[in-house]
């Protein structure tokens, strides 16, 4: 079961990174950062990059 959720967990996170990186109006050094902070943090870092950077970067 945890392998499940690890698995999901890097597969969203890999997503997010994915969706961040379409994004043509964001400074690349700035989607590195991100992007690294997302990956670093997992399931923490996908909620706040869904629920707080997505809206504010688009």
């Amino acid at each position: 079961m945890m392998k499940i959720i690890y698995i999901l967990g890097v597969a969203l996170g890999l997503w997010c990174v994915y969706d961040l990186f379409k994004n043509k109006t964001i400074d690349v050094v700035l989607k590195i950062i991100i992007a690294i902070i997302l990956l670093s943090c997992s399931w923490v870092g996908v909620l706040l990059y869904y629920f707080f950077v997505r809206d504010r970067i688009k």
